[in-house]
């Protein structure tokens, strides 16, 4: 498997790639003082980012050519999984899915949104290899030890990581001339998002 920092899009995004895949959000789930107030804030909203990203995929998968559409169709599944997990903790810990969005994560939604609708399915393979790309690197620097070990192990392991790459290998193969302008926005989003879990 290509380690993602040779992947074009990455190469190509410079700066905004650190600045979306590092965050003292991260740090502090690395080094296991992240608040509890923090990580509840992150959890819902990631709820929410979720909900969103599977409208997405499900239209990008109708908009993608049938040979094309396996890793999209896995991806599907994996966030159904995912949704289920975040509903499961969200109990746990008595917080209140239906809550307000916050205005960064409707921002990123509503970006998703309005580019599944509008773009070729090259930018929105593209597209989703940057929202899971970043996520992967970001999740993959940490160590998965202290109270967050579980999501550290969900989002560094090798299913992801083998989920990714098949990403990596659609957009790579289906490239479009405003696929690094998508992509360069999806970290923006992200860079923004970890800021907003840490500040509130």
């Amino acid at each position: 498997m290509r380690a993602l920092a040779d992947a074009t899009l990455v190469r190509s995004a410079g700066e905004l790639w650190r600045q979306a895949t590092t965050a003292r959000f991260l740090e502090a789930v690395g080094e296991g003082t992240l608040p509890v107030e923090a990580f509840n804030r992150w959890l819902v909203q990631d709820y929410h980012f979720a909900d969103a990203l599977t409208s997405y995929q499900a239209i990008a998968l109708a908009k993608t050519p049938r040979a094309l559409r396996q890793p999209l169709l896995d991806g599907l599944v994996a966030l159904e999984a995912e949704m289920k997990m975040f509903k499961a903790q969200a109990q746990q810990r008595g917080l209140n899915l239906r809550g307000p969005v916050h205005h960064v994560c409707r921002h990123y939604a509503d970006f998703l949104i309005r580019t599944v609708y509008s773009e070729p399915y090259a930018v929105l393979l593209a597209t989703l290899f940057g929202v899971e790309a970043s996520y992967l690197a970001a999740w993959s620097r940490l160590k998965p030890a202290g109270p967050y070990a579980e999501f550290i192990e969900r989002w560094s392991g090798e299913g992801f990581q083998e989920y990714v790459e098949s990403l990596r290998v659609l957009a790579e193969s289906n490239p479009h001339a405003d696929s690094q302008r998508y992509f360069n926005e999806v970290l923006i989003h992200e860079r923004d998002f970890w800021r907003m879990t840490w500040e509130g």
